[in-house]
């Protein structure tokens, strides 16, 4: 993914903060579309949730907002305007609310394989794209 900072982004107004190295460890919750609202007409269900894969017993961080950040492996990434961000989707990142009087905004793109490449988009995914539109495509 691409994140450009828009505004300058710190402590103070939530910067996104990340866990290093949890890219490389085994996929252990998906973040998806929660099926009790999407499918079965669940208007009180949460719209997402995480779906379990992996199990780790050496990762303390399980996706809620952890008591300590730091302690649970996240470092802040304190940027400027104009900086860009980029990072792989398995990266463990988040960004806490902004409650200065401080702008935080961003403007983020989600990049993926295409289907030329035999890749087909999830309907399960959280993010989803408009399904008559076509993903753009950056290179033929």
């Amino acid at each position: 993914g691409l994140w450009l900072a828009l505004d300058d982004a710190t402590l103070e107004n939530g910067c996104l903060w990340v866990r290093p190295g949890s890219h490389r460890e085994p996929l252990r919750r998906q973040f998806i579309r929660n099926p009790d609202f999407f499918e079965h007409s669940k208007p009180d269900a949460a719209k997402l949730t995480f779906r379990s894969h992996h199990e780790s017993s050496d990762v303390t961080w399980e996706g809620a907002l952890p008591e300590s950040l730091a302690e649970s492996g996240f470092v802040p990434v304190e940027v400027k305007a104009g900086d860009l961000v980029t990072f792989c989707g398995t990266l463990d990142h988040l960004s806490l609310p902004n409650f200065s009087n401080l702008q935080r905004h961003t403007f983020q793109l989600h990049l993926v394989e295409g289907p030329k490449e035999g890749i087909t988009w999830s309907h399960e995914n959280w993010l989803q794209y408009p399904s008559d539109v076509p993903f753009v495509r950056l290179v033929d």
